[in-house]
């Protein structure tokens, strides 16, 4: 997984949208993302009769909606201005994995 890919992204869409940068706006696409990211779920989950209606689930789109939420998580967290903190947070939960032999 390239977070520096997706941090461009999240750049790029904040250039784009300018308007729509605030954290209200911001947790508010979270929200709408994770319930598009629920419903990828609910389908690789679900019935056949789900499947019936809907088609196979898709990994293709259920791949875009993990990086949509993905996205907007990491926009809340440049916008606070924490990328260092949250890469520090990422890096100690990574050590204390591998101390307890759960990461070779």
């Amino acid at each position: 997984m390239n977070l520096d890919k997706l941090t461009a992204v999240t750049l790029a869409l904040n250039r784009r949208f300018p308007a729509w940068n605030e954290p209200f706006q911001i947790m508010t696409r979270l929200i709408e993302e994770s319930g598009e990211l629920a419903e990828q779920v609910n389908h690789f989950e679900g019935s056949e009769t789900k499947r019936k209606k809907y088609g196979e689930p898709d990994k293709t789109k259920m791949a875009k909606e993990v990086m949509d939420v993905l996205r907007c998580a990491l926009q809340v967290a440049m916008y606070y201005g924490i990328e260092s903190e949250l890469e520090a947070t990422i890096e100690q939960s990574y050590q204390r994995a591998k101390a307890e032999g759960l990461i070779q």
